[in-house]
């Protein structure tokens, strides 16, 4: 500290004599605005989880996005970036038509074979008290000019590419509270700690931070505190010429990589740095990171102090303002919003504090302060119903030509509580009849399976349709999909969509249900508590293990708000107690179907017989492996490294169905069930039809028994009276 300190400010403090008495109030001004504060943003489809070519076919499709924005602040520059190609193999008129907010702003006709559909769009930089831009692309194309012809082009295409995306930019000191702060995060959001090694309580709020980022589709990157030897891609950072008279801030001013040579230098950086040189969006501010701050802003403070006592008052005022959300410590549960140089950070403390950047607390968080009390407050969990309405699943009306859908996300944390699990989605529709008097059919998808369908009548009435939800359909995250199909109207009639409505009094019920011993069962649990188990070595490597934890924790169902994190001393066996899961940690007395041992891996059935056993000479690495286990009289899942390297797991991870799953970076290389091993697990499809075979076949039985008797009765009575005529 002290040589990168004191080789520099006899020059700098000799000019400053003389410029001072021209720069009275240059100083202050700077460290107030010091011009780094425009934040640049680019929002991709492929960051939205459209990871997939969009392919919109004819005769008519529409696609809708919505891209993130902050809520209610100016935009500046915006572009939408409209990656796209298309293919006319089958000739006839062809139109793309861009929407943005409602408003049409782009038609195309083609008239080639294929080519490029790629455009570049001016997007209004007006505030969206929503948090979102809505972009609507629209592909039409007409074979025929007879309104009877059939107009079916497979080879008219719209190719919309992932990489679509919106650039903007926007001043970060419009951010004024914590609701807009949650909406101007990032796609890949960064997460600030103390330093390599943290306290429990720190790596508490940090795993819960990143798991609940995670949910909304953000990538997340964890970073330790700047500390003296840390290097710095500065690029050309604006550094005011008033503050350049402290040799850190001068430092700075050379732009490039820079090693950070004294705390001063740190004080200067968090004084100054935009977002693209040192991102901080959620601080998890505990002693330690207080006082790494406190030491690097009294470094710059006593340089300031050797130039004059104005500057050094004029740093002093600005820390109190400006720095004292970070600097003064947190109330149990407290939330601040907090400006750092060019960035508008969130600062945390402690697990309960993570609470408010759940989904549900977003509406309301309109003040720069906010102390979470109760997130279990309402109906949500504390009824054996839940609105579909609650769930994302807003009720509306839909236009239904050929094929139409409404979809509701949600995690299954959000509805489980007291042991309650969802068991029935009951739709209330109503549905106008076409020209034709065509019916249209909605079939319900939960999580892509199939659980029910319905032809529904006509006539504009309410009607209630009712599908149980198989156990085995449930997941960590789930998606509510209605689609609805109608025939087309008949004779030469214009083809017009007629509405399908899905009706406020949609909802899902509830039951009381534990699951099996499966990924899927485990979710059922985990939605009403679950034991986080981590070794303390994880606390001594943070940044790198944080990551894992977060998104392993998602993969398997925990939920942040209902976790218990517990660290267990390194080597130590540990008994868990409830419903748990443990991450390289050892389990006393668990019953497991998987070996780790020498770099290789082996999973075992039921009868001990392995299934799947890899490793020996070669030996692996960058390998995972999970599976359900028991241990101190409760079921949970244990994830375990094999090899040196622990995989990176991708963001979009998530198990499904089984016992067993290996993993690596790419994600899931194998899953199996060694539970049910080829049949079907109780409560799946299969179980509804044997019971209705068992209504009918022991009746069936009975019946063909006395048809016997009677037959064989029959034969003896007619016996007899052959011999009667033979006597």
């Amino acid at each position: 500290m002290g040589s990168g300190a004191s080789a520099q400010p006899a020059a700098p403090a000799a000019a400053s004599a003389v410029e001072a008495p021209a720069r009275v109030g240059d100083f202050a001004q700077a460290l107030a605005n010091p011009g780094n504060s425009v934040t640049a943003r680019t929002v991709v489809l492929s960051r939205l989880g459209v990871r997939d070519t969009v392919l919109l076919d004819a005769p008519q499709s529409i696609r809708e996005y919505y891209l993130p924005v902050p809520a209610g602040v100016p935009l500046d520059g915006a572009e939408l970036h409209v990656d796209a190609d298309y293919l006319r193999a089958d000739g006839g008129r062809t139109t793309m038509l861009v929407s943005l907010d409602g408003s049409p702003v782009l038609a195309r006709g083609f008239t080639q074979p294929s080519g490029d559909a790629a455009a570049a769009l001016g997007v209004s930089g007006d505030p969206r008290a929503s948090g979102f831009v809505r972009v609507a692309f629209t592909w039409s194309s007409v074979i025929d000019n007879a309104v009877c012809a059939d107009q079916t082009a497979i080879g008219n295409v719209l190719r919309v590419a992932p990489t679509t995306r919106l650039t903007y930019r926007y001043d970060a000191n419009d951010v004024k509270d914590l609701r807009t702060a949650l909406t101007a995060l990032p796609q890949t959001p960064s997460i600030v700690i103390a330093a390599q090694h943290v306290d429990a309580p720190s790596y508490d709020a940090a795993w819960r931070a990143a798991a609940l980022m995670q949910r909304d589709g953000r990538e997340v990157s964890i970073h330790a505190w700047p500390k003296v030897g840390d290097t710095i891609d500065l690029g050309t950072l604006n550094v005011p010429a008033a503050l350049r008279v402290l040799p850190a801030f001068a430092a700075l001013a050379a732009g490039g990589n820079h090693r950070l040579a004294s705390d001063a230098e740190i004080g200067a950086l968090v004084a100054l740095a935009p977002e693209r040189v040192w991102s901080a969006n959620v601080i998890v501010a505990d002693d330690a990171l207080r006082a790494a701050l406190n030491a690097s802003l009294d470094a710059l403070q006593a340089q300031a102090q050797s130039v004059s006592r104005e500057d050094a008052d004029a740093l002093d005022a600005w820390r109190k303002r400006a720095l004292a959300p970070l600097a003064t410590p947190l109330a149990a549960g407290e939330t601040r919003l907090v400006h750092l140089g060019g960035q508008a950070a969130i600062v945390v403390s402690d697990s309960k504090a993570i609470d408010v950047l759940a989904q549900a607390w977003r509406p309301v968080d309109v003040s720069d302060q906010l102390v979470v009390h109760d997130i279990e407050s309402g109906a949500n969990g504390k009824a054996d119903v839940v609105a579909l309405a609650a769930l994302g699943g807003e009720p509306r009306s839909v236009d239904v030509r050929g094929e139409a859908s409404w979809s509701a996300a949600f995690d299954t944390g959000a509805v489980a509580s007291a042991g309650r699990l969802p068991k029935d989605v009951v739709l209330d529709l109503a549905a106008a009849p076409n020209s034709s008097g065509n019916r249209p059919v909605a079939s319900i998808y939960f999580n892509d399976v199939l659980i029910g369908a319905k032809l529904l009548d006509a006539n504009g009435r309410t009607q209630r349709v009712v599908a149980a939800i198989p156990p085995y359909a449930l997941a960590a995250r789930n998606v509510l999909r209605v689609t609805f199909k109608r025939p087309p109207d008949g004779g030469c009639t214009t083809r017009l969509g007629y509405p399908v409505a899905v009706l406020p009094s949609s909802h899902l019920t509830l039951a009381r249900g534990d699951g099996d011993d499966s990924f899927t069962g485990m979710v059922a649990r985990f939605a009403q508590s679950a034991n986080l188990m981590i070794p303390a070595s994880y606390l001594a490597d943070a940044p790198a293990t944080l990551r894992r934890v977060a998104r392993l924790a998602d993969a398997v169902g925990v939920a942040p708000q209902r976790a218990v994190l517990t660290v267990t001393p390194d080597g130590q066996d540990a008994t868990p107690a409830g419903p748990f899961f443990a991450i390289d940690v050892p389990l006393a007395g668990a019953k497991s179907h998987v070996r780790v041992a020498n770099d290789g891996l082996s999973i075992l059935g039921p009868d001990e017989a392995p299934l799947y056993d890899v490793g020996g000479v070669a030996k692996l690495t960058g390998i995972g492996v999970l599976d359900v286990e028991h241990a101190g009289g409760t079921a949970g899942v244990v994830y375990r490294s094999v090899g040196t390297h622990a995989p990176i797991l991708p963001t979009s991870f998530q198990l499904a169905r089984g016992d067993v799953a290996v993993i690596d970076s790419s994600g899931v290389l194998r899953q199996l069930d060694t539970v049910h091993a080829g049949s079907l697990p109780e409560g799946s499809a299969a179980t509804p039809w044997t019971q209705q075979w068992l209504m009918w076949v022991v009746p069936a039985a009975i019946v063909a028994a006395f048809a016997v008797l009677l037959l064989l009765a029959s034969f003896v009575r007619r016996s007899k009276e052959r011999n009667r005529a033979g006597e």
